[in-house]
């Protein structure tokens, strides 16, 4: 069952078939290619998702056996495949370039991380969904699809980049049609003409998962719900003869739809199943259909796509002397491959870079962040969809698209932008879970909302709203002083109550509300997408007073405390929850001095750094961290905390408390099990190791150093990240903990290490 549910939500997901640009206008030229006196040849490659890439497979094989094609004809993969082929591209070409493509990254959306901002990188570091919404006109809305399609519109632009200038489908190396339909007529949308990219993007567009595109009054998407199989639409563009691929897979069982979502996914099937029938029963004596049976691929393994290839190559193989008829001379064969002139990616140069579509974000900011081009300076089609994917990662846009525009003089880049229409406004809601033995359940409820772009240079307010275990009520104004968003300023307010348990050498003798109520001011710099500074002054008032416990605890009043606070990040990890690559690294510097009537005098200096690797599919990771008061006296409110499934599995949260500590660490997870691998959902087994301790404890204990040992369950699923642990402490302490979603804090900056 692991594997059944998350793979039928993909095959919902990923069915596919592309929006596109404008319906086209009349057959293509038949004299384009010249025939002699053979029939006109005309491939139609169905829908199918991950299984469409068998269809790479026919293709090597009609290209071995000196088929030419004279047209194509495609919905959804069929239309990626087909149109890439129609650009120019080998066969063998094409299975190079969707064996190389990232799944993970193109369809999944992981390994984007690096190229976010930091400032967005921090904002975004716990939040266990990506689910955001958008206030317009007092309604909630949501994004148009629940999967970005950037990096796959980007992966298309590689594909076809011989005909990037190429407008008429009919002026391509081979003429071809993408199909879509129209969710305004309800009727089908047999696409011509505009940009290819977008032509094939559009077979991904399944209704809800992938945006529509809105296109000359169309709002097109999946094609396979009218037309999975478009021999119709290949017949009338230039077909005497049909190459029909379509792709089946083993009978349905009453076991495969136990759930409502298989059933969904199920009817969806029979719909599109439906319509391919009624064109394969169009295929005449003349014609030639191939079926691929796909075994148990399904239309969301992007995974096994180098399966998908072998098994569309055995498939036409065994209709090799039906397709021998279709077959020329050597000579007439490579005077068609000349005339469908697979040239390789052009070389630009061009005088300037310009953006359109942007409304609120400033055109120089984004310029700033394209970074991978300059005029005057020759690049590649790769160096464009870099800029690309550069200014969707700023987090402003639901789309980037890109054209060299010939001008009267030298050509120019234009970036066309499109902006998120379900903004200015967002939200966000998450929640955590922690549990452990011997202690209650921790939760907490979170909600933030923040409104982007209030002025030219980027100024984002945000509202954050934290109930449960830690309540917070923050507000904040995000203000980049220079238009590259290099230098900032940040004020904020805040209200935090945390509720905490306090230990004495081990057993819990007290509940306290630990208060703080401050404003900030702090100013920043950005260093790339990978660093930050910040230098802030913070004044307000702290409190600490037990609702629980004994007679004479201590307790803090309502007290002042202005204190100067310097921080520094680095951020390169992959993930945040189980990161399988890259560093960590977060240092802060406080000092609490009598200014503007402080009451309290400390200083302090705190730092964590971390390092992930992977090894074949398996993460390692090693961790650090410690702080030491430098003078003064901390206050209970700012003391670290160490203990927790994160922090120190085995010590419950808050168990060791004190002025001073510092830690060592390093886990090994193994993944036992994918749950859904292209969105980076696993299942992992794993074992950690670490020391620590704790010294100028609250409780006045001086244990020395503690080691631990812990094996955990954890995984990422769509709710968020999982984890259940097993730890054993060598003070003789044996626990069972859990969490699940946004981590619940436990004290430190070890926090931040997940």
């Amino acid at each position: 069952m692991i594997h059944y549910i998350p793979a039928r939500l993909l095959s919902l997901v990923i069915l596919i078939v592309l929006p596109v640009a404008g319906l086209a206008d009349s057959p293509a030229d038949s004299s384009q290619h010249a025939t002699g006196d053979r029939p006109r040849i005309g491939l139609v490659l169905g829908g199918g998702g991950a299984k469409g890439a068998a269809h790479v497979g026919v293709l090597q094989v009609l290209e071995e056996m000196r088929i030419p094609v004279d047209c194509v004809a495609g919905t959804s993969m069929g239309a990626l495949i087909g149109g890439a082929f129609a650009a120019g591209m080998a066969p063998d070409d094409i299975e190079r370039a969707v064996n190389s493509i990232e799944w993970t990254q193109t369809v999944g959306g992981q390994q984007n991380r690096d190229r976010k901002p930091i400032n967005r990188k921090i904002n975004d570091n716990y939040y266990s969904n990506a689910i955001e919404f958008g206030l317009q006109d007092g309604k909630l809305k949501i994004p148009g699809g629940f999967i970005q399609t950037q990096d796959i519109e980007d992966e298309i632009w590689q594909l076809v980049a011989n005909a990037e200038t190429v407008t008429d489908f009919d002026k391509l190396s081979i003429p071809y049609r993408a199909v879509a339909t129209d969710l305004l007529s309800g009727e089908m949308a047999v696409l011509g003409s505009g940009s290819l990219p977008l032509a094939m993007r559009a077979s991904m567009a399944l209704p809800g998962i992938f945006s529509p595109v809105e296109l000359d009054g169309q709002v097109l998407s999946d094609g396979g719900m009218l037309r999975n199989l478009p021999i119709d639409v290949g017949r009338e563009l230039c077909a005497d003869i049909v190459i029909a691929v379509w792709m089946t897979s083993p009978p349905t069982t009453a076991e495969d739809i136990e759930t409502a979502l298989a059933i969904f996914d199920r009817s969806y099937n029979l719909m599109i199943g439906a319509n391919m029938r009624e064109q394969i029963a169009s295929l005449t004596d003349a014609d030639i259909g191939i079926q691929v049976p796909m075994g148990d691929i399904d239309t969301g393994d992007f995974l096994r796509v180098a399966e998908a290839v072998k098994l569309g190559r055995t498939a036409a193989e065994s209709y090799a002397e039906t397709l021998s008829r279709l077959s020329v001379s050597e000579e007439e064969y490579i005077g068609w491959l000349q005339a469908v002139n697979r040239d390789k990616s052009p070389v630009y140069t061009v005088a300037d870079i310009e953006v359109t579509g942007n409304e609120r974000v400033n055109a120089e900011y984004i310029k700033a962040n394209i970074r991978s081009i300059e005029p005057d300076v020759p690049f590649s089609l790769n160096k464009l969809v870099t800029g690309a994917e550069n200014i969707y990662a700023l987090g402003d846009f639901d789309r980037v698209s890109f054209r060299v525009v010939e001008t009267g003089s030298e050509p120019v880049v234009e970036f066309n932008v499109a902006e998120k229409r379900w903004g200015p406004d967002f939200f966000r809601f998450d929640f955590g879970l922690a549990a452990q033995s011997s202690a209650g359940l921790q939760a907490i409820l979170r909600g933030e909302h923040y409104r982007t772009w209030i002025n030219s240079r980027g100024g984002r307010w945000q509202n954050v709203f934290q109930f449960g275990e830690q309540t917070i009520v923050r507000s904040d104004f995000y203000q980049p002083i220079d238009v590259q968003q290099r230098f900032f300023v940040q004020p904020s307010i805040v209200f935090e109550n945390d509720i905490e348990d306090l230990y004495d050498d081990g057993d819990r003798i007290a509940k306290y509300f630990v208060k703080q109520a401050y404003a900030q001011l702090d100013f920043g710099m950005n260093i790339g997408t990978r660093a930050q500074l910040r230098l802030g002054l913070r004044h307000g008032q702290e409190q600490a007073i037990p609702d629980t416990g004994p007679p004479g605890l201590p307790e803090l009043d309502w007290q002042r405390d202005t204190s100067l606070q310097l921080r520094a990040i680095y951020d390169t990890r992959n993930s945040v929850g189980l990161p399988t690559r890259g560093s960590f690294i977060h240092a802060r510097y406080v000092n609490s001095e009598e200014w503007f009537g402080s009451e309290l005098e400390y200083s302090l200096i705190e730092g964590v750094i971390s390092q992930a690797f992977n090894l074949n599919g398996n993460s390692l990771t090693y961790v650090a961290g410690g702080g030491t008061r430098l003078d003064g006296q901390i206050p209970i409110t700012q003391q670290s905390q160490i203990g927790g499934i994160r922090t120190f599995p085995g010590l419950r949260p808050g168990e060791l408390r004190g002025n001073e500590y510092w830690f060592i660490g390093t886990r090994y997870a193994w993944r036992l099990a994918d749950i859904q691998p292209l969105f980076g959902q696993a299942l992992y087994g794993g074992i950690r190791l670490q020391a620590g301790q704790v010294n100028e404890r609250f409780d006045n204990v001086r244990e020395g150093t503690l080691y631990g040992i812990s094996a955990s369950l954890s995984g990422k699923v769509t709710i968020g990240n999982f984890l259940f642990s097993l730890g054993y402490v060598s003070n003789d302490t044996l626990r069972l903990q859990f969490s699940l979603g946004r981590p619940v804090a436990e004290g430190s900056m070890l926090d931040e290490i997940d």
